[in-house]
C-alpha cells in the first residue's frame, strides 16, 4: 500500500479537500492540524479538528464516494493520500485492519453523541471547560499547550463567539483555573473545571 500513496504539503488556510468533490483517496494527516466543516448556504459548521494520525474520508469508504465535508489546513500540514480502491481491498482482505477502521468509526460516532449532548445541555462555561480538557488531553496531549487554532475556530467548536472565548479565558485566568501566557495555556485546577463541565469521563476522549 505504501507504493500507492502521494505525499503533499499544504500551507495554513489552504483547502485539502472540498465538500461534494469526488473522493479518489483517503487522507491521512502526517503533520499539522486541519479543520473539518460543513458548508450550507454560506454558513460553516465545524465538525472536528483533525490531528496527526487522523484518517479523513473513511466515512465515505462505501456508498457515495464524495467528500462529506471540507478540510482546511489550520497550520502548515503534511498529508498522505492513499488510493481508495486499494484501501477498500485492504479492508476486505485484512480482518485486523478492518477492525481498526470499525473502531475509528465507532469512536467518531460516540464523539458526535457526546458533542451533541454537550452543546444542548451545558452552559457555555461548561462547554469551554470541556474544550480545554480536549485540547490538553487529546489535541495537544500536553499541559501546558500552545494554541495553534484561532479563537474563531475555538468559538465555532462550542457554538459561541470569539468575544465570549476571550472573556472566558480572562475569567478562568482570574479565578485561577488556568494560566495564560500569550498563546500558551496551562490548566491549573482541573477539579474546578471538572465540576463545571461534568466531563471527568471525557479526559481521554475527543469532544
Amino acid at each position: 500500500m505504501d507504493g500507492h500513496r502521494t505525499e503533499l504539503s499544504f500551507k495554513k488556510g489552504e483547502l485539502i479537500s472540498k465538500q461534494g468533490l469526488l473522493m479518489t483517496h483517503i487522507i491521512f494527516i502526517r503533520k499539522g492540524f486541519a479543520k473539518l466543516y460543513l458548508e450550507h448556504e454560506g454558513e460553516l459548521i465545524i465538525l472536528d479538528i483533525a490531528q496527526p494520525g487522523t484518517f479523513i474520508g473513511i466515512q465515505s469508504l462505501y456508498g457515495e464516494s464524495v467528500f462529506p465535508f471540507t478540510v482546511e489546513a489550520l497550520t502548515d500540514t503534511e498529508v498522505c493520500l492513499k488510493d481508495i480502491k486499494l484501501f477498500r481491498e485492504l479492508v476486505l482482505e485484512n480482518s485486523e485492519f478492518s477492525r481498526g477502521i470499525i473502531e475509528i468509526l465507532n469512536g467518531e460516532l460516540l464523539r458526535s453523541y457526546n458533542r451533541m449532548f454537550s452543546l444542548t445541555t451545558k452552559q457555555i462555561s461548561g462547554r469551554f471547560a470541556e474544550l480545554l480538557f480536549y485540547m490538553r488531553n487529546v489535541l495537544y496531549a500536553s499541559n501546558p499547550f500552545k494554541l495553534t487554532i484561532a479563537r474563531k475556530e475555538l468559538a465555532d467548536l462550542v457554538s459561541t463567539t470569539p468575544e465570549s472565548i476571550s472573556r472566558l479565558l480572562s475569567d478562568f485566568k482570574e479565578q485561577g483555573f488556568i494560566k495564560v501566557n500569550g498563546q500558551t495555556i496551562e490548566i491549573l485546577d482541573p477539579q474546578k473545571l471538572e465540576s463545571m463541565c461534568h466531563c471527568k469521563s471525557l479526559h481521554v476522549s475527543r469532544i
